[in-house]
């Protein structure tokens, strides 16, 4: 029997009246896969880029030539600025599409969505707030996105301009 704060227990209403929105379990071995997958392919393109780059630096250092030093850095440093581009665009994206289909049902989370564990179905006000917050991080992840951007135009424009 489950124990609950100051020995209470709930009402016997507020329990039966619980709806649960149930797990997807192949959905969950199949995002663990994938996350597993993406590590690995990070670790790997880490140590790949270590290894390139021991290689790549003395040469810079030795050749003697700043404007091929210049570029390079410059490629090295804008492509680093837009790599989460993509994958931010992504998320904002698809939280987006949470936020509308759960405004659509008035139901947090969507019937149609799959979860990696059983959640308990949030509505009215608590599900208002939940899909305001899932809007924020949306806007959030889009805002991150073009500070990337900026980031990778300054950049370019701070290794153009410094001659």
């Amino acid at each position: 029997m489950l124990e609950y704060a100051e020995g209470r227990q709930p009402q016997a209403d507020t329990v039966r009246d619980m709806e649960i929105h149930p797990a997807d379990l192949a959905y969950r071995r199949r995002s663990l896969r994938i996350m597993a997958a993406i590590a690995v392919l990070c670790a790997l393109g880490l140590w790949q880029l270590n290894g390139w780059l021991g290689e790549v630096l003395p040469r810079l250092a030795q050749g003697g030539d700043l404007d091929y030093t210049r570029r390079w850095l410059r490629g090295l440093l804008v492509g680093l600025a837009l790599l989460p581009v993509v994958p931010l665009w992504l998320f904002a994206r698809s939280l987006r599409r949470l936020a509308t289909a759960a405004q659509a049902e008035q139901r947090f989370p969507p019937r149609e969505w799959r979860t990696l564990r059983d959640v308990r179905v949030l509505r009215g006000p608590i599900a208002a707030s939940w899909i305001g917050r899932v809007r924020g991080l949306a806007t959030t992840a889009t805002a991150l996105a073009v500070v990337c951007v900026l980031v990778a135009l300054a950049t370019y424009g701070f290794f153009t301009g410094a001659r």
